[in-house]
């Protein structure tokens, strides 16, 4: 089935900058670059969107002839 390693780090940071934000409109945040330092198939988006936080990734497995994993991560605070 392969293995999968996702750093979440950047999700994080740009979900702690927006955590006292009054924005409401959707706009990028961030983006992770695809390049030969990781498994990323493709630029990586972080976004915010409705007021919360995501990133869409697209990474290579790991361990396996071949596949892809398509994810979308959202940052939920604790206080939720």
């Amino acid at each position: 089935m392969g293995e999968a390693e996702i750093d979440i780090q950047p999700l994080v940071s740009a979900a702690k900058a927006c955590e006292n934000s009054t924005i409401s409109e959707s706009m990028q945040l961030g983006k992770c670059l695809a390049s030969d330092d990781n498994t990323l198939v493709k630029d990586s988006i972080i976004s915010l969107d409705n007021g919360k936080v995501k990133q869409e990734i697209t990474i290579k497995l790991q361990n396996v002839e071949r596949g892809e994993l398509e994810i979308e991560l959202e940052c939920v605070p604790l206080s939720q």
